[in-house]
């Protein structure tokens, strides 16, 4: 077997094992969506997905999720100091951030 197919063997193994994870990373994002469709966010949820969206972007890309890393950086970006304006974009965001990542899921 070639060093080529032992990587991606090794990926795929990981990517299957941490989908409960992602999963929950997942519905932990679009439910704090829903709480900022508002325009305002609560601290201790803000900061929780703000950490699962760092996460996100750190370890998408590895799986071939580009796209999902680029989404996720900007859902980072908003809730590390989010304005009312951008709080209302987070549930669309999360919503692309699934569909990048439905064929893995």
């Amino acid at each position: 077997m070639k060093k080529a197919d032992q990587i991606d063997n090794v990926l795929a193994s990981l990517w299957k094992k941490n989908l409960p994870t992602l999963r929950e990373r997942l519905d932990l994002l679009d439910r704090t969506a829903s709480l900022a469709a508002s325009g305002t966010l609560p601290e201790e949820p803000r900061l929780e997905a703000y950490s699962i969206a760092h996460k996100l972007t750190g370890s998408l890309g590895m799986f071939g999720y580009q796209q999902g890393t680029d989404i996720a950086r900007k859902i980072e970006h908003i809730l590390k100091s989010p304005t009312p304006a951008e709080l209302t974009t987070l549930a669309a965001l999360a919503k692309d951030l699934r569909t990048s990542l439905s064929a893995g899921l």
